[in-house]
């Protein structure tokens, strides 16, 4: 848990819980959850249940303000579980302030949800001690309040529109924040290496934000960190990663990843980023662990 924030609390209209649909693809063939499919639990459990309608959603709109996402992160813990038995979710959300480096207020959107299950197997015996509650993991996630599709001059949000208060005040973090080590971690690599691999980047990769889905990077690093690995028996499947986005990539745009490999326990780690072909600027940073 020390990977990501811990879980937060917050009064009842900002809390939610829900059933986490899966796909047949989310659960690994050792019977995990994958840390990529968790974030889909951020839409059943809070942005359908309990944003849609919540007073502080028509003003935001109204003023044009929309929360982009700016960090994300998982952690996947317990299994297996079967893909019959569906996990469940709860979660809350929280209005933050912040103020960055210049001295100027920053407002979020953070989020957090816990995804519980049971003991499970989808083929074959069950397991012994199946049905056991087990916690499949979490999720963090933070966005920042932006007027994305205004004037140049209006995006950033100054101040929230009126009878909207904030819940808590927070150290402003940048980006780059998330290439540090993590505590108990030493370094493999002297620095950081770019992997062979390049994408580009098609409509497919893209959402109604206009830009790369924030849910395509994690599988990027992922894969590039497979390769750096080169340890089939002990970096085999990805239990966290943390990604933040300080801007975005677009539809045609090339991006290649740069990393640098730690240890942690018995964890292969890479801290990321992800650069733009063309002029080397990291739009995206992040960490990644495997174990086996």
């Amino acid at each position: 848990m020390s990977l990501i924030p811990p879980p937060f609390t917050a009064p009842a209209d900002r809390r939610g819980e829900a059933s986490l649909p899966l796909r047949y693809e989310d659960i690994s063939q050792d019977g995990r959850l994958s840390c990529r499919s968790m974030t889909h639990a951020l839409g059943p459990t809070l942005w359908e249940k309990v944003l849609v309608n919540h007073p502080v959603a028509a003003p935001l709109r109204d003023d044009g303000i929309v929360p982009i996402l700016s960090r994300l992160s998982a952690v996947s813990l317990e299994g297996p579980i079967g893909f019959a038995a569906r996990p469940r979710t709860k979660g809350a959300f929280a209005l933050v302030r912040a103020v960055d480096a210049k001295g100027r207020p920053r407002f979020r959107m953070d989020m957090s949800v816990s995804i519980t299950g049971v003991l499970g197997r989808t083929h074959g015996p069950p397991p012994p001690d199946a049905g056991k509650a087990l916690t499949l993991g979490h999720v963090h996630a933070e966005h920042v309040l932006t007027r994305p599709f205004g004037a140049v001059d209006r995006r950033r949000v100054d101040a929230l529109p009126a009878g909207i208060d904030v819940d808590r005040d927070s150290a402003w973090r940048e980006p780059e924040a998330s290439l540090e080590l993590p505590d108990g971690a030493r370094w493999i690599d002297s620095g950081f290496t770019r992997d062979a691999s390049v994408t580009t980047f098609g409509l497919g990769h893209t959402d109604s934000n206009q830009h790369v889905n924030s849910l395509v990077y994690p599988l990027l690093v992922e894969e590039a960190a497979l390769r750096h690995a080169s340890r089939p028996e002990t970096a085999r499947f990805a239990h966290h990663f943390e990604l933040a986005y300080r801007k975005p990539f677009f539809e045609s745009e090339r991006v290649a990843i740069e990393l640098r490999a730690y240890e942690r326990d018995a964890a292969f780690g890479v801290i990321a980023r992800c650069v733009d072909v063309s002029n080397g600027e990291a739009r995206t940073f992040g960490r990644l662990e495997l174990i086996a």
